[in-house]
Order: structure tokens, then sequence, then C-alpha cells
């Protein structure tokens, strides 16, 4: 009988001792759009377990009171936490961007992030793409000038190339549009966050073109505060 009640004990401490634990969903977001934020850690420092957010911003994690909770993102400033039982099942964590994310940082003296960041790509596509072809052949067939090599145009490595090339520079047109036109600079121009902010840029993004002959903050700045005023005139 003894025996049996100690067995009953242990199991009533081993059951209190364990269903505190339970897991949690979360969401990380950017604090000024309020978009999710993939690929971003969410660490219990007390287990020592760690998840990658999906593209969703989503994230499950086992937890327990008292636990230390760590958010880390590439281009956000951490933040922790301490997890309690006032906690509801969902959480949503926001971090605040740091200034790599806004176009109008300078990472060196003579280059800005996106021109960085472009200088790689260009590097990173090169090296898949391999050595280009010449058009004119640098030794003629014949002795009558300069002639064409044909092998550009027509062979299958070729036409793999110029393939790249147009997705290369679409890629580069598209990362220009975002490092102008990014959301972090429209929500802080309109004051928009969430689907309003994703609503506003799907109909309001300016070209790649429009960009380009427009080189200044000023007029992006310019160009949102016309576009809201027709935004907000849609809304009523």
């Amino acid at each position: 009988m003894k025996q049996s009640l100690n067995l009953l004990l242990v199991l009533l401490l081993f059951c209190g001792t364990t269903v505190q634990a339970q897991m949690i969903n979360g969401f990380l977001r950017d604090s000024i759009t309020h978009y999710p934020i993939s690929g971003g850690t969410i660490t219990n420092a007390t287990s020592g377990r760690s998840i990658k957010t999906d593209n969703r911003g989503f994230f499950r994690l086992r937890v327990e009171p008292n636990d230390r909770l760590y958010a880390v993102a590439n281009a956000y400033r951490f933040d922790t936490l301490t997890y309690t039982t006032l906690f509801s099942d969902t959480v949503i964590i926001y971090l605040a961007p740091t200034g790599a994310v806004l176009p109008t940082v300078t990472v060196t003296a003579e280059y800005n992030r996106y021109q960085l960041d472009s200088i790689a790509r260009r590097k990173a596509f090169e090296a898949a793409r391999g050595p280009v072809m010449p058009t004119v052949a640098s030794t003629p067939s014949t002795g009558f000038g300069l002639s064409i090599n044909m092998d550009k145009f027509w062979s299958k490595e070729a036409k793999r190339k110029r393939q790249l090339d147009r997705t290369y520079h679409q890629a580069e047109e598209e990362a220009y549009v975002y490092y102008r036109y990014s959301p972090e600079v429209v929500a802080y121009y309109t004051g928009l966050k969430g689907d309003e902010l994703k609503a506003f840029m799907q109909r309001y993004t300016p070209s790649y073109e429009w960009l380009r002959q427009h080189p200044y903050n000023e007029d992006v700045m310019y160009y949102l505060n016309d576009k809201i005023k027709l935004y907000k005139a849609r809304r009523r």
C-alpha cells in the first residue's frame, strides 16, 4: 500500500512539472510595416532550442513559464522576452529594422548598400554564367576583314547565357525598385502598415524607368504624397 502511494506521488509530481510546458505559436514581424520576417531565429535560451520562421514569419516552439526567448533576424535589432502564463497561445514579436534596410544609409564613403549588393550579385551572376563568346571573331577565317561568330547566336550554351542575362537584368531592376521604394520607406511617409501597406504598394509602385529618371529621395517623397491622397480619396 505504501509503495502504491509513493508511486502515485511520484506520478503526480512528474505531471505537475511537465504540464506547464506547452507549444506556442508565434509570428515575427517588422515593427514599421508589420510585414512578416522570414528566416528569423527564435531561441529558447532556457532549453537551448531554436526555430526558424517561415515565409509568413510563423514559428512554433515549446516553452515553460519564465523561459527567456530571443528573436534575431538579419537587418533587424534583436529582442528578448520572458514567457509567462499570461501570454496567449499565439504571440507576435515585432523587431525594429536597423539602418541597413533604409536606402539612405551609406555603408562606405564610396558605395551605398544597394551598390554593394549589386556588385555581389554581378560577381555571382558572372561566375554562374561563365565567359561570353565574342560576337566578332578576333581571328577572321578569311582574308576579307572581320568575320561574325555565328556560334554566339545559335548554340544552346549561348542561348542559355542570353536568357541568364535577361533574368539578371530583370532582377537588378526589381532590386533597384525595392531599394528606392521599400516597404520601410513607404510606411514611414504614409503611415500605412500590414495589409493596407501591401494594397497601396501593389497599386502605386513606380516603374524602374520612373525611378531612374527621378534619382532623388525627395522625388519619391513627393510621389508618395500625391499617391497617398489618391489612396485615401478612393477609400471614402
